[in-house]
């Protein structure tokens, strides 16, 4: 009953057309009532408190109070949607706000939202901490009636301390909001997502899990497979929630079967479809689950009457032309969702697992597998009640991919400061399996000198071995390479403005505080801007990133008579030049790369293609030696560079292993506007070996080392140099 009574709340929320005249007691912005609607919780509740303190006020009988209950870097505290528009030219937040002992990094926060996108103020630019009593804060915005779907206000507290609220007000155009009726209007008719799915937080079983993991495998079969979800016909993640609601109040197995008769009912009837016949299949999709399910032959012979259902377009998928990487499409961000309730978590859930079921090509490689991924998860996300938890269980899902390509590229707001808001100013690097720093940058500020060459031992009183194993779980790691470079990337965050390393340098260990800073205000070492130069002994050097096809075009008379090319592929390509340099340096076409793609008539199984060829057929390429430097910065556009380059016979590349994430990127969106992405292609060798997860072939393995760093030295570099000039 309680999600009914949720949904029917949102639905009402949603299409609210006229609006009574509200007193304070109707919002409560005295704070002299229990915290109840249209006030709700929000942020960590297992790390911050939330209610009504009767003996600190400003007025009246009571203020709100939130404070935190142990030292963290997230935030708590509550919020609410008003119930309809505001009609005016603008409008004025305003409280009494008192602090204490909100430490630095940390802010207490008054927020106005107005969506879709015309106003958003949480106030963490103006960082308001310490400790000071009442005084008014405010927060004013122009006010958009034709274009607003919603406008909510929060109150908050970000890190550590406690803060009061008291004698909210809301005006606009001076008049207070509770006092004049004729301020309220309907919200614009748009294109405006829920807030919320009508699914409370529930207890997790194991029953109830594995029906879930059933629910979640059928959903996305049907969205993918079934002719009229296909077509456009249903909002399928109003369909996920209806289910979730479903599956939740079953009874017994038969409750769960009568949900599942009737919704393919609703579907229509549908053909029965023949397996189509394929060539060079690499990986085929497994359809065998439908027989595990506990349903009665009825069930399982309409979901295996569709596995091979024909269409020409689908609503929710298809492909980039020419290349072949699935365009997911239609896909709600639900932007408006400060929360993810229990239903977000499990649509958020569904919906990725199934696009890596139908449309990642290394579906095999994912660790653990991926039908026990789903199992895991389900868990997981229906626990994940705060956002701190619901974060990480989106890192840790996106992360057991184990694909460079699928991070989470938007932060959600419970994680804003998971990793860290400051950062020392310096660049470290994993080497010989120590955290070395190899560049300190100017951050104006002073602090402890460090030098290039300092092996850190321990921050912030915890060895690096534990500060990795606490982060394993969330960092996409398809290998050692990988894994090391993420990591030595969140070394170099914080929370703290101070922060205290035990060092290693030159042979003895030493304590130092750092000074960090936000990470705009590092001022990074110079870069270098020249795309190629002259090296002694007439060896040509070519910064691959900054290499553009008119410069070949323009040099390569020249090139073409130095004794040696030195390409650095320790970055990202600025150009794609596959077709432009490699010519140059092959006298025949050239088998250098395979794909495997999936296809409309059957997502899931993935056909490999012919060799792609490199190359023409001239006298005129480079004859002399190339050596390509490659290490784990070398990733996806820039390994297919050097897989054609090293078509040639005269290449030879040196380095480290590399990124192993290839092939077009395909775009994601979750719930609350979370963004990741997957490799949408395969890419393989000619002769079909894999790339993913491995990296490129090398010819000599060469690592940096910790004697190489301090003295400045390129040893990747000097080993090609040594090959080029013999």
């Amino acid at each position: 009953m309680k999600s009914n009574r949720l949904f029917i709340f949102l639905v009402l929320l949603l299409t609210t057309i006229s609006t009574p005249l509200f007193s304070q007691q109707n919002f409560n912005f005295s704070f002299d009532q229990p915290i109840t609607n249209p006030w709700f919780k929000i942020g960590d509740t297992t790390a911050f408190k939330s209610g009504i303190d009767r003996d600190t006020y400003y007025s009246a009988k009571g203020a709100l109070r939130i404070e935190s209950t142990k030292g963290n870097s997230a935030f708590g505290g509550i919020m609410m949607w008003l119930p309809s528009n505001l009609k005016g030219d603008s409008i004025e937040v305003s409280a009494m706000i008192k602090r204490e002992n909100v430490i630095a990094g940390s802010y207490v926060s008054m927020m106005l939202r107005i969506d879709p996108k015309v106003f958003f103020d949480n106030m963490a630019n103006r960082q308001i901490n310490g400790t000071k009593n009442w005084e008014s804060i405010k927060v004013k915005a122009k006010l958009l009636p034709d274009q607003t779907e919603g406008i909510s206000i929060a109150f908050f507290l970000s890190g550590e301390g406690k803060m009061w609220v008291d004698d909210v007000l809301i005006t606009v155009d001076g008049k207070d909001i509770t006092r004049e009726a004729g301020l309220f209007v309907p919200f614009a008719k748009g294109i405006s997502e829920p807030v919320s799915s009508g699914i409370a937080d529930f207890n997790s079983t194991p029953e109830l899990d594995q029906r879930l993991v059933d629910l979640g495998r059928i959903w996305g079969f049907l969205k993918y497979r079934h002719p009229a979800v296909a077509q456009g016909k249903y909002d399928w993640d109003q369909q996920a929630f209806k289910s979730i609601h479903a599956i939740i109040m079953a009874k017994d197995n038969k409750s769960v079967e009568a949900h599942y008769i009737a919704l393919l009912d609703s579907l229509g009837t549908t053909a029965n479809y023949a397996k189509p016949q394929l060539e060079n299949v690499v990986h085929e999709v497994d359809y065998s689950w439908i027989d595990g399910l506990p349903f009665n032959d009825d069930i399982k012979n309409k979901l295996k009457s569709i596995r091979y259902s024909n269409f020409d377009q689908h609503h929710y998928f298809g492909f980039a032309e020419d290349v072949g990487n699935v365009l997911f499409k239609n896909e709600k961000k639900y932007e408006n969702v400060f929360s993810a309730d229990a239903g977000f978590r499990l649509l958020a859930l569904f919906r990725f697992w199934n696009m890596i079921e139908y449309f990642s090509p290394y579906k095999h490689l994912t660790d653990p597998k991926w039908d026990v991924v789903l199992k895991t998860a389900v868990p997981e996300m229906i626990l994940s009640r705060d956002d701190i938890s619901y974060g990480l269980s989106l890192l840790k899902m996106v992360s057991r991919v184990k694909d460079a390509h699928t991070g989470l590229w938007s932060m959600p707001k419970g994680l804003i400061n998971f990793y860290g808001k400051y950062r020392m100013p310096v660049e470290i690097r994993m080497i010989e399996g120590q955290a070395v720093i190899t560049k300190v940058f100017d951050s104006g500020k002073t602090g402890a000198k460090l030098r290039i060459g300092d092996v850190i031992r321990s921050k912030e009183h915890k060895k690096i071995e534990e500060i990795r194993d606490s982060l394993w779980a969330y960092i996409s790691t398809p290998n050692e390479a990988v894994a090391n470079r993420d990591l030595a990337r969140r070394l170099v965050t914080s929370n703290r403005e101070i922060v205290r390393c035990e060092l290693m340098r030159d042979g003895q260990p030493i304590t130092v505080d750092i000074a960090a800073v936000p990470s705009m205000q590092i001022k990074p070492a110079p870069k270098d801007t020249v795309a190629f130069k002259m090296l002694d002994n007439n060896i040509l050097y070519i910064n691959h990133s900054l290499l553009r096809g008119k410069m070949i075009t323009e040099n390569m008379a020249n090139w073409s008579k130095v004794k040696g090319i030195l390409i650095d592929d320790r970055n990202y390509p600025g150009d794609f030049l596959v077709f432009k340099l490699s010519p140059l340096l092959l006298t025949k076409p050239t088998d250098f790369v395979r794909f495997s793609s999936t296809s409309l008539q059957y997502p899931g199984t993935f056909v490999m293609s012919s060799p792609l060829q490199v190359g023409e057929n001239t006298n005129e390429c480079y004859q002399g030696k190339v050596a390509i430097l490659v290490n784990e910065d070398t990733q996806s556009s820039a390994e297919y560079h050097v897989m054609a380059y090293q078509s040639a016979a005269n290449v030879r590349v040196f380095g480290s292993q590399t990124a192993g994430a290839d092939g077009n990127v395909s775009y994601i969106d979750l719930p609350g506007n979370q963004r990741t992405m997957l490799s949408g292609l395969g890419v393989y060798y000619p002769d079909q070996r894999e790339t993913q997860r491995v990296g490129i072939k090398i010819d000599e393995i060469v690592k940096p080392s910790i004697k190489g760093i301090r003295e400045g030295r390129d040893e990747v570099m000097e080993k090609a140099l040594e090959y080029l000039n013999k």
